[in-house]
């Protein structure tokens, strides 16, 4: 299934003040609007290796990259670490999420050649099972950081920004 182009995303000002409702469409084609993300960075026990998916090549944005664990846009009425739960499910398929305990690592706008994005960056540990949504995610890795720099070239300039904002690239 592709990504639903007509979803409504919340745009924010730089203050991450709601000002609006936008589709999909629009803000993925308008640097101009700000909407909110999520990124989750998922480390393996001993914190020296990161989970990484590679995008489904049914994705709407960078098909077939790399990025972080887990990545998204939070709905209506949703929190940012609300948004990072969900989005742990849906594409990785980990159930009672919840338990894994998140840290909010950061919030900044991702700023892109097409888009801009209002993103909260949560990190925590987990090694437990994965069940990839197929529409979501082609694969999964764990990779340490000197991985992660032969393999720069393929993630997603979202998924880089976030990566040297947590000092791994």
């Amino acid at each position: 299934m592709k990504d639903d182009q007509q979803a409504l995303f919340i745009c924010v000002d730089e203050n991450d003040k709601i000002i609006g409702y936008q589709t999909r469409y629009e803000c993925h084609h308008n640097r101009d609007i700000i909407h909110r993300g999520v990124d989750v960075v998922l480390f393996n026990n001993k914190k020296d290796k990161i989970l990484l998916q590679k995008r489904s090549m049914r994705k709407d944005t960078y098909p077939g990259f790399y990025t972080v664990s887990a990545s998204g846009h939070v709905d209506k009425g949703e929190s940012y670490k609300q948004a990072a739960y969900r989005e742990m499910q849906e594409e990785l398929g980990i159930y009672n999420c919840e338990k894994i305990k998140l840290k909010e690592a950061g919030k900044y706008i991702i700023r892109l050649s097409d888009e801009s994005e209002m993103t909260v960056l949560f990190t925590g540990t987990y090694e437990g099972e994965l069940q990839p949504a197929i529409d979501e995610v082609e694969s999964v890795v764990y990779v340490g950081t000197k991985e992660l720099i032969t393999i720069k070239e393929s993630l997603t300039p979202g998924g880089k920004a976030t990566l040297y904002k947590l000092g791994l690239l």
